[in-house]
């Protein structure tokens, strides 16, 4: 399974949120990522509509979390974002009735959901550097910016 830029992108917005514990522009978002601000407002919304986002208009508005990171599951967030996509469809295929494919793969995705149900939001923030957590260490990235989704071009 591959994720999708949107996801990848969703994931970046709601970790800056976290981090950040404040009400914080799209434009600062994008940014600090590198990212459209067109397309980042699109995210925002999906996200908004979702429960994990909340909106704010007008002078001093703008977005933040909408509930603790802490209950903010990667699971939920990445079904969120993602369309339904079995790994392997054997409809029509002539080993169907002998293989065990399909339910091997089944059980890999499940293992897949339950790893990342264990995690929240608030785990993928680095909280070592210190009480206001602006700065934000990704794994992969020496210049701060989060890397990008396995396979994913910047």
């Amino acid at each position: 399974m591959q994720l999708t830029r949107q996801t990848d992108y969703a994931l970046r917005l709601l970790i800056y949120l976290a981090a950040h514990e404040r009400r914080v522009s799209i434009a600062e978002i994008a940014a600090a990522h590198g990212i459209s601000r067109t397309h980042l407002m699109k995210i925002a919304h999906l996200l908004t509509t979702r429960g994990f986002v909340a909106a704010t208009r007008g002078r001093g508005g703008g977005i933040a979390l909408a509930r603790p990171a802490g209950t903010i599951r990667v699971k939920d967030v990445i079904r969120a974002t993602e369309p339904p996509c079995p790994l392997v469809d054997c409809s029509g295929c002539r080993l169907a009735r002998r293989c065990r494919l399909e339910p091997i793969l089944g059980a890999a995705m499940a293992a897949f959901w339950r790893v990342l149900d264990a995690y929240s939001l608030a785990d993928l923030v680095d909280t070592s550097v210190g009480k206001d957590r602006t700065a934000i260490s990704f794994a992969g990235n020496g210049d701060g910016s989060a890397p990008m989704a396995a396979g994913m071009d910047g």
